[in-house]
């Protein structure tokens, strides 16, 4: 096999993500696959058990976990 040649029944996936900050603990992410041109905006928040979070959005850690459960 050449260093080129991907074993059979295997692709690669690639996916990009930005991150920025918007205010306080608020973030947005854009992430998407590049191959189809697509991109999906997620903003997260922490609760107000953190100082600074006002809880308008999902927690990182609820993306995540919402993610695995995919």
């Amino acid at each position: 096999m050449t260093e080129n040649t991907k074993p059979l029944g295997l692709r690669e996936i690639k996916v990009s993500a930005e991150a920025s900050s918007l205010e306080k603990w608020r973030k947005q992410v854009v992430a998407g696959q590049p191959e189809t041109g697509r991109a999906y905006a997620f903003v997260s928040d922490e609760g107000n058990y953190m100082p600074g979070g006002e809880g308008t959005a999902p927690t990182p850690l609820t993306y995540f976990v919402s993610g695995m459960a995919l």
